[in-house]
């Protein structure tokens, strides 16, 4: 495809998302969910004028990373480690309950077991770009209950992955590899303490004297270099660029980067949300038994993670572990990432693939509708506790 129609594409996407997130605030309705289906109007769904393609992941996926180097910009590493142990507890449930339940399901419908595996896999991980749009959209990023859904989401991933690492081992080898998985919990570990360390190190940096063209250029190449690092050992990209922007969260003022690094993903974060909803085959979703079986799914997948937030974060009250549980929900790119690779090892068929993308789409869409008033409701429960 030549360049010209990739900059077409690029503006259909665009033009449309744009048009959907107004329409959608005039309605009093999440911009993201406008957003996705902005990708699903102009996508090969509908009008097919937009189609996958590297050029147009490559952008969606800097959205995400952009979007999360934004939150962890808002986002003090000294928050996070203040709710550290409710968003350990909500990361291991939220994963826990997910995985059992859609395991057993699994094989109640007659899956084998390893298809039952990669359908529990699939429920396990929380793509948190949804979560963090909606939160940041109505500015309660500094809120506790925010502060635990990230934090949780980091951990989160950390722990998807030792499930995928285990699951695709026996899908290949028919064992399970214990060299990979310790691996990979050692470079994980390491990869955030090392965030931690830095943080307070690069707070007294001063950017105005490295030899660099400013200290904006200098924030840049951090959150790019540490997404990239996080993907180098097998973590998200988005996990590194919220570590990042969380590096440089306590100079973010002294150095005005928040305007012109928000002005970046106001443009590349939307195309981030378009392609979520280009990749969406309704027509994979029309089958009874699809329709039947990831309406269950998607109920497993809902009620594993809103239980594993509730219980985890019910220190901090009823109606901020609730909205925890919630902003936990979306499942986005990881549960397809998990079904293309049981599709790709033989272990799921074309069917069950469907059921995941099913339970992918309505997960991505519950979040943002559910958060909308669940947000007042448990900011109402904070004023309520400080009075």
């Amino acid at each position: 495809m030549h360049g010209a129609e990739h900059l077409l594409e690029i503006f259909y996407l665009l033009l449309a998302a744009q048009v959907m997130a107004f329409l959608f605030r005039r309605l009093n309705q999440p911009v993201v969910i406008g957003e996705v289906l902005a990708g699903v109007l102009v996508g090969p769904a509908l009008l097919g004028l937009v189609h996958e393609g590297e050029v147009l992941e490559f952008l969606a996926e800097l959205g995400a990373i952009f979007l999360l180097f934004m939150v962890g910009l808002e986002t003090r590493l000294k928050d996070i480690l203040a709710v550290g142990k409710e968003a350990f507890l909500v990361a291991v449930l939220g994963v826990a309950f997910p995985f059992v339940g859609g395991y057993l399901y699994g094989l109640q419908i007659g899956f084998q077991t390893l298809p039952a595996l990669f359908l529990g896999t699939s429920l396990v991980a929380t793509s948190v770009g949804i979560t963090a749009r909606v939160l940041q959209e109505l500015g309660v990023l500094s809120r506790p209950y925010a502060r635990i859904i990230l934090g949780a989401a980091v951990i989160d991933d950390v722990l998807g992955l030792m499930v995928l690492a285990v699951v695709n081992g026996v899908a290949k080898t028919g064992q399970v590899e214990v060299g990979a998985i310790l691996k990979l919990v050692l470079l994980s570990v390491a990869f955030v303490g090392l965030a931690v360390l830095l943080s307070t190190w690069v707070a007294r940096l001063p950017l105005e004297r490295l030899p660099v063209g400013s200290p904006l250029g200098f924030a840049l190449a951090l959150g790019v270099g540490m997404a990239a690092l996080a993907a180098s050992i097998g973590l998200a990209p988005i996990v590194g660029a919220f570590l990042g922007g969380m590096l440089l969260s306590e100079v973010r003022e002294k150095y005005r980067l928040e305007e012109p690094i928000f002005a970046i993903e106001g443009f590349l974060a939307p195309l981030f949300f378009a392609m979520v909803g280009v990749r969406l085959e309704l027509a994979a979703l029309a089958s009874p038994v699809v329709l039947a079986a990831g309406a269950v799914v998607t109920l497993i997948a809902i009620l594993g993670k809103v239980l594993g937030g509730f219980l985890g974060a019910l220190t901090q009250g009823v109606r901020s572990a609730f909205t925890v549980g919630v902003g936990m929900a979306p499942r986005g790119e990881v549960g397809l990432i998990v079904a293309a690779l049981g599709l790709s090892a033989g272990a799921v068929n074309e069917e069950e693939y469907a059921i995941v993308l099913f339970m992918v789409a309505f997960t991505t869409l519950f979040a943002p509708f559910a958060l909308k008033p669940l947000i007042p409701w448990a900011e109402a429960g904070l004023k309520g506790a400080k009075e």
